[in-house]
């Protein structure tokens, strides 16, 4: 068995364990722009859904602290006759909040990283309209190496992912993937199967 027939098998087996209920905001079957017709993509993935949790209940916590002011501050409210522009404030507060939490979420689906049979694609969302494409040819790959820290990165398996090329000290960092381990193995069989092809070529 090649290593290409490995590699499929693999990304087999790591896209059926990554259906779970929240995959959609790791994993994604889409195409990508600037996709040459002969190249099969291997990996496809963001950030760890985890890293939306904190925002988003945060969200949701500060869009219910106004309730305290209304409960502490009800009889002033209609003393004065503040309810109208209390609830109109509020529904501002609110606004903010959830375009915050919008925010991530938009920031968290466009950050991708992406592994052909080519290459690794860096895509980096810096703000909502500025974005960062690397890009990493497949001999140059030195090493790749996988940072998992911490119970909670050990129980959800996901983690980070550094990949090093030789001639520079520049790095790939794939930050928070699900299945910090299985990238990297596809990413050396990849590595791997593109250098035999080019022994073979010469």
């Amino acid at each position: 068995m090649n290593i290409e027939k490995i590699v499929d098998t693999a990304a087999g087996e790591v896209k059926t364990q990554s259906r779970d209920w929240m995959s959609f905001l790791t994993h994604s079957d889409m195409n990508f722009e600037g996709r040459k017709e002969d190249e099969k993509i291997f990996v496809f993935t963001r950030r760890h859904w985890i890293v939306l949790v904190s925002p988003f209940f945060g969200g949701i916590v500060a869009s219910i602290l106004p309730l305290a002011l209304v409960i502490l501050g009800a009889r002033m409210l209609v003393q004065y006759n503040l309810s109208g522009v209390f609830t109109l404030f509020w529904v501002l507060y609110i606004m903010v909040i959830w375009l915050y939490i919008f925010y991530k979420m938009t920031m968290h689906t466009l950050d991708t990283w992406i592994v052909t049979n080519e290459r690794i694609i860096d895509m980096q969302q810096i703000a909502l309209f500025s974005r960062k494409v690397s890009e990493l040819h497949l001999e140059s790959i030195q090493d790749v190496s996988v940072n998992i820290h911490g119970f909670l990165e050990s129980n959800l398996d996901y983690g980070d992912v550094e990949i090093q090329t030789g001639a520079t000290a520049q790095r790939f960092l794939f930050a928070q993937v699900p299945h910090p381990i299985d990238v990297k193995d596809k990413v050396m069989a990849l590595s791997s199967e593109f250098e035999h092809d080019e022994k073979k070529i010469d």
